[in-house]
């Protein structure tokens, strides 16, 4: 197994890490000859310390995680974090002299980009789903538990919400985080969904399952609310990692780079310390996610990848190592 770079990753690469940060590396390699030729290829190779479940790593603990070639480009086409921080990483960051396909990748960043950066955008979103409480998600969430809940009352628990599908529009049209999307089954048959704060329900629901799922939404945000007066509970290496990516997203989507270690190395630190309050985090998320969704409408990176370079350049190593060891 030929490896083709491998660099110090996470909080090292960042510039956000302390003297309790663990030690994570991330590597790139081609697959031995006799595994491509057997079509039998470790496409992610794993290096760390056993632990319990629910451990988390402690200071001098090392992970290690390998990517082959074919599977670090497909990930780096998709947009995915991983893929992006290691197409990215400066010369300091190598913990090995790469190998001159790096240079040939590096050369050709331009051909893995896209304007959806769809693992970018998704990830910001989720994490604005997961812990913003601006007050429009909760009066939207509160306003479609209150029809779900007199509709109970009229139509009884087990009635399908196409029956209040007239109330279910005009509720849409009156607040944001709502939408009514068209959808197809399996077997082709054409559906609405009612969808409010992400939480998708399909109008052929019953009224019950559809009041469930607000309810327990609305008990999300109320926990939140509590988190963000008091700062308890809160997770606050996964908000750094939620404004990190959404800032890195932004940079991508306007200048097609990212720069290491992070311009707002600090800021992130911060958050990750716990230094900020809830609610000033959890709306800057929910900010960002606005702006990544704007830059991404104007950004003048392609709409989808190169998929014949991605293929050849993989073809090419690939034969270059069986032919070498054949």
């Amino acid at each position: 197994m030929d490896t083709i770079m491998r660099i110090k990753f996470g909080s090292h690469l960042y510039g956000t890490s302390t003297p309790a940060s663990d030690i994570d590396y991330k590597s790139i390699f081609i697959p031995p000859a006799r595994e491509i030729v057997l079509q039998d290829i470790r496409e992610v190779i794993t290096n760390q310390r056993p632990k319990q479940v629910g451990e988390r790593n402690v200071a001098g603990d090392i992970d290690e995680e390998a990517f082959s070639l074919q599977k670090f480009l497909k990930l780096a086409s998709e947009g995915q974090t991983v893929a992006m921080d290691l197409l990215f990483a400066p010369d300091w960051a190598h913990i090995i002299p790469p190998d001159p396909l790096w240079a040939d990748i590096a050369a050709n960043r331009s051909r893995l980009l896209t304007r959806k950066s769809a693992s970018f955008v998704g990830y910001v979103k989720a994490q604005a789903n997961k812990y913003g409480i601006r007050g429009s998600r909760v009066a939207s969430s509160r306003a479609a538990l209150s029809l779900l809940t007199r509709a109970m009352e009229t139509s009884g628990a087990g009635a399908k919400l196409d029956l209040h599908a007239q109330e279910i529009h005009k509720l849409v049209a009156s607040y944001d985080h709502m939408a009514i999307l068209q959808d197809r089954t399996p077997n082709g048959q054409d559906i609405e969904l009612w969808e409010v704060c992400d939480r998708k329900m399909p109008l052929t629901a019953t009224i019950k399952n559809a009041h469930d799922i607000m309810q327990r939404l609305v008990g999300e945000y109320g926990k939140r609310a509590l988190m963000a007066e008091s700062n308890q509970g809160v997770d606050w290496k996964a908000l750094s990692h939620a404004v990190r990516i959404g800032h890195q997203a932004v940079e991508l989507l306007k200048t097609g780079q990212i720069t290491f270690p992070l311009p707002d190395a600090k800021h992130v630190l911060d958050i990750k310390l716990g230094r900020l309050s809830y609610k000033d985090v959890a709306d800057e998320i929910e900010g960002l996610l606005e702006t990544v969704n704007a830059v991404a409408e104007c950004s003048t990176l392609p709409e989808q990848p190169d998929y014949d370079w991605i293929n050849s350049f993989v073809y090419e190593a690939y034969r270059t190592e069986v032919v070498k060891n054949g």
